[in-house]
């Protein structure tokens, strides 16, 4: 049989291409595919925090701690815990412990009960400590490995529990690694069986599952050298397998698909240039959406953001190179032996899906506003929605880490809850401790006690002359040693606000207005000041990103479909499904239903849903309109094209919606909160998108709008026929 090379547009040709030169392409793949492989397992070792971070006060606060005042988020928390015995037994223990500790390691400070009373209860006790290390790294190491030794201490009568920010992003880490192959071991499996039923023959089903590990392995081997260069949050390790599967396996899906459509009537060949002159540019157009919904995150310069936006566009990348070269070489090779028909009846399913479609179709307006009324609904939670950052609550309730720094806080730092923890840092011309400035700070410090917001303030607060008179005694050195350093000293203050409070957010955002003052130079820091920040920095960048996201993809969708309605309804689709979505994660969430623990939703939740999902919803829409437009290219028949398009896409849309769900669903079943919300999220998002979107909100919209869908398209074509 004669390849029909004529009927091929440039698209076409690239397939014809990539078909005679077949072994060269898979070649060239493989080698790429395993060099990168081989720095991939590499890549959780280089990776850093949860990535809830952002350049502003908060950073420059804390690091001022850390070096002049010996603060540092590496300090451990060491939480003792009674057992058994008396408590004369268990202060003993502790004392054994400390003594220890203080005897055999080398720390930068260490606090205990020995020398504070007030961190002992009858049945629990803390102490903090800060090791020493060369540098971060080091000092990090040196922690985490002194964290095991101490850990060995407990016995019959006290428990030691350690826990801290070291030990709790430790633990993310490890549970991060754990939690991708928990979602692999079930969604992979899951997504082979469905490829199995669809297709009926397990090399064919195999195939798109080859494509995603090819595609998820070499971008995460292209992110080792990322990952050296600049930090990455460690639920890339999550993130990047999430999308790299589900979207390549999707592309694969389709591109198979269409090949096996086309092999019926036609040579290999031929068939290689068809499908992709068909599928493969529906793939580019395709990754080009959600390359740009990623693209959008690059404007908010929050660390857990930029990884999500760097590791999503590598692998999109990666997903599209595998599924438009090794793919076609391969199915080069493969030619007719993919003629086997699935297990589930192609004509059956034809029959089903032509007669749900002239359901629809006869009833759009029914449709539309029963569906708008399921997104209404899906709405009202958002209204109540307490959208915040994860701290250790990111961590599964069973954790020991956990359990002990929140029995800490229960047990010796309850105002915590009730009161915002700010720290100011001040500096001032010279040094702390001369007279003039003492005296500028004490003025500031009985400012702050004036102010109705302020319950609590702590500092070098003694009146300054009395200060001045007396700075030789112990007493006094003692204070200059602990809040003062050169030029600088720091000042805690508690709100009366809670913590997390719009009001304590004001307020922090304010300080440097409302404390103006010639001679100080002020740095914000404390838990309020970080989630204040990361807040604004996504308000203010919100509308931004949007435009460019929303903007690219109405002219990406336009030039791909000629057409001015159809991206515009896509769009404003794509919008009302994820808001819904939005809003039945904060009911599952927030309100602990279906078995799954109470919790605030992550603030940057609904960020990262439309800039993922946004782009990844837009696959159907996408597979979906471009047999449309092929239908009514041939005919010119809205309805026909609709119905048709409809019919014959209808089947592989839900086994591709059906996979990426498994896949991306998979995740749900983690241990690490904002994975679990990022799986159940994405993987909702994608049921109501395939669902209420593209099978009954499409042919609804497509039927009531005509013509007017192809104006633009049937505009440019009466103009190119007139010229020629």
């Amino acid at each position: 049989m004669k390849q029909n090379v004529g009927r091929l547009d440039l698209w076409g040709k690239i397939g014809l291409f990539i078909h005679r030169f077949r072994i060269t392409f898979i070649l060239l793949a493989t080698i790429v595919a395993g060099s990168l492989a081989f720095f991939a397992p590499k890549l959780p070792g280089i990776l850093g925090g949860d990535g809830f971070k952002t350049k502003g006060d908060y950073q420059t606060t804390r690091k001022i701690l850390e070096k002049d005042f010996k603060q540092s988020q590496d300090t451990l928390f060491l939480v003792f815990q009674k057992r058994s015995g008396t408590e004369e037994a268990f202060r003993t223990q502790v004392q054994r412990v400390v003594e220890k500790i203080a005897n055999t390691e080398d720390f930068a400070s260490f606090r205990h009960p020995g020398i504070d009373p007030t961190m002992q209860k009858a049945d629990i006790a803390y102490a903090t400590i800060l090791l020493k290390g060369a540098d971060t790294e080091a000092l990090t190491k040196n922690t985490l490995a002194f964290a095991e030794r101490v850990r060995k201490e407990s016995n019959e009568l006290v428990q030691i529990v350690p826990t801290g920010f070291a030990v709790i992003n430790d633990e993310i880490n490890a549970r991060s690694q754990s939690d991708l192959k928990k979602a692999e071991m079930i969604g992979l499996p899951i997504a082979f069986l469905v490829l199995l039923l669809s297709f009926g023959r397990f090399t064919a089903s195999l195939l798109p599952i080859i494509n995603g590990i090819l595609s998820v392995v070499a971008a995460m081997g292209i992110l080792y050298f990322v990952g050296r260069e600049m930090e990455l949050s460690i639920f890339v390790l999550n993130v990047a397998p999430m999308i790299g599967f589900a979207l390549s396996i999707d592309f694969a899906l389709l591109f198979v698909n269409r090949f096996r459509e086309e092999i019926e009537t036609k040579s290999v060949g031929a068939a290689i240039g068809i499908t992709y002159q068909t599928a493969g540019r529906s793939i580019v157009f395709s990754g080009l959406c959600v390359f740009v919904g990623l693209a959008g995150l690059f404007f908010f310069q929050i660390d857990y953001i930029q990884s999500v936006a760097i590791s999503g566009t590598i692998v999109v990348i990666m997903s599209i190179f595998f599924s438009l070269t090794v793919l076609p070489a391969v199915l080069s090779l493969m030619g007719k032996r993919l003629l086997r028909k699935g297990k589930w009846s192609e004509s059956r399913s034809a029959s089903f899906w032509r007669s749900f479609a002239t359901f629809v179709m006869s009833r759009p307006v029914l449709m539309v506003v029963t569906v708008l009324a399921f997104i209404f609904v899906s709405l009202l939670p958002l209204r109540n929605a307490n959208f915040q950052f994860p701290g250790v609550e990111s961590l599964p309730e069973r954790s020991e880490a956990r359990i002990a720094y929140e029995r800490y806080e229960n047990e010796f730092n309850e105002m915590i809850k009730t009161h915002a923890d700010v720290t100011i840092v001040v500096e001032t011309d010279g040094s702390v401790t001369e007279l003039k400035n003492l005296q500028i700070v004490e003025k500031l410090i009985q400012k702050l006690k004036q102010d109705k917001q302020v319950y609590r303030v702590t500092g070098i607060d003694a009146p300054s002359a009395q200060l001045d008179a007396a700075r030789e005694t112990p007493q006094v050195q003692a204070l200059f040693g602990a809040y003062t350093n050169g030029n600088k000293t720091f000042i805690q203050i508690a709100l009366k606000n809670k913590p997390k409070s719009a009001e304590a957010k004001d307020w922090v955002r304010d300080f440097k207005k409302r404390y103006e003052q010639d001679g100080l130079t002020y740095y914000v820091g404390g838990l309020t000041k970080f989630e204040q920040e990361l807040e604004d920095e996504i308000i203010n960048k919100i509308a931004v990103a949007m435009t460019l996201i929303l903007g690219s993809t109405f002219v990406i969708l336009m030039i791909a479909f000629r057409s001015l309605l159809i991206p515009l309804k896509a769009i404003i689709m794509n919008i009302l499904s994820l808001s819904a979505t939005i809003g039945i994660v904060v009911w599952l969430f927030e309100g602990g239903h279906l078995g799954l623990e109470q919790s605030a939703v992550m603030f940057v939740l609904p960020v990262f849903i439309f800039g993922l999902v946004f782009g990844l919803s837009m696959d159907y829409e996408v597979f979906l309109i471009s047999r449309m437009y092929e239908l009514y290219h041939e005919t010119g028949d809205n309805d026909y094209a609709t119905l048709e398009g409809l019919v014959s896409t209808s089947r592989i849309i839900t086994s591709a919606a059906l996979i990426m769900i498994v896949v991306t669903g998979a995740f749900a079943f983690t241990d690490i909160l904002p994975v679990q919300q990022m799986g159940i999220g994405v993987a909702l998002a994608i049921f109501l998108d395939a669902t209420i979107v593209r099978l009954l909100l499409v042919p609804s919209l497509m039927k009531l709008f005509g013509h007017w869908n192809w104006w633009f398209f049937d505009t440019s074509r009466k103009q190119e026929k007139s010229g020629a």
